[in-house]
């Protein structure tokens, strides 16, 4: 398909044309990052790229990284869908990821990946607002020497990590919905890079009348990004969530399904089978219906609440 570059901030659609749209896995871009080395390169699919965020998929074979390190002028969050994966960042922070897991990356952080595991690994990423900036050229990509790492020969000469990294084990409440894992506006200053496990997600219950379990990995002043769990019915027909509606674009990524998202207003709805991404404008007011005997779950990234 076409190349990544080419797609930017209009894929599947122009700006001007966004609507409620279904992405079935085969209709996906897919491109190899960075194009030029497939030996270090992973296998992109990107389902979402527009004026606001860019939701894709990466794909690390056993033993793979990619090469060299990488940099957005947004901040960059990962839901591991099939690990464990580690995460290097350039001042010397490695986080061992497991399946299910997330990670936050604030804006300017410098990031590869490895693939130590013996089975293909896959990390669902969310990057908002850009993805990709001009002013960012390949020049200024560090060099070994210029990032700490396991007797790294400049490792003295870089700054010190240690007392800039927060704790994050904590119990989280609503009022750190805006501000989770971290503060988001230090974590830039810092570089930190923090590893959400399980329970380290931000749990909340999403509506009274039909509520739905919502786990942040992520949530901050540029977007909101973790899970949607709808249980069943439990025999008295479909579990719904209460409908909601955003003020900023939002796109869900069925991870067990399938799932249904009705359209409320518009009075339409759409089946997502699992590895389907839906793309929600802003001020579209939608539901989610599970129809099955199993929960369903499903990635969400929000830019605005």
């Amino acid at each position: 398909m076409a190349k990544l570059v080419d797609i930017l901030e209009k894929f599947p659609f122009e700006v001007k044309d966004k609507r409620p749209m279904l992405i079935r896995k085969s209709e996906y871009s897919t491109a190899l990052y960075p194009p030029d080395n497939a030996f270090t390169s992973d296998n992109t699919f990107t389902m979402v790229s527009t004026d606001t965020f860019m939701l894709g998929i990466y794909e690390l074979g056993p033993g793979g990284v990619f090469a060299p390190l990488d940099i957005h002028p947004g901040d960059e969050s990962y839901y591991i869908l099939n690990g464990p994966v580690v995460q290097r960042s350039g001042n010397g922070q490695f986080a061992y990821l497991q399946t299910g897991e997330g990670l936050f990356m604030p804006e300017g952080a410098w990031h590869c990946c490895h693939n130590f595991a013996d089975s293909k690994a896959r990390i669902l990423y969310f990057i908002t607002p850009k993805a990709w900036s001009e002013n960012i050229p390949p020049a200024v990509i560090p060099s070994d020497e210029e990032t700490k790492y396991y007797k790294g020969a400049n490792n003295d000469k870089l700054p010190d990590m240690k007392g800039k990294i927060a704790d994050i084990s904590r119990q989280g409440c609503t009022d750190d919905i805006g501000a989770w894992p971290v503060d988001a506006h230090e974590a830039r200053k810092t570089g930190a890079v923090y590893g959400v496990r399980d329970f380290e997600k931000l749990n909340n219950v999403h509506g009274t009348k039909h509520p739905m379990l919502m786990r942040f990995i992520t949530s901050n002043d540029y977007g909101h990004f973790g899970e949607f769990v709808l249980p069943n019915g439990g025999g008295y027909g479909p579990r719904c969530s209460d409908p909601d509606k955003h003020a900023g674009d939002a796109a869900l990524y069925c991870v067990d399904g399938p799932l249904t998202i009705n359209l409320v207003d518009l009075q339409e709805s759409f089946v997502m089978e699992p590895e389907d991404t839906f793309f929600i404008p802003a001020g579209t007011s939608y539901q989610l219906v599970n129809f099955e005997n199993h929960q369903v779950k499903a990635v969400f990234a929000i830019t605005k609440l």
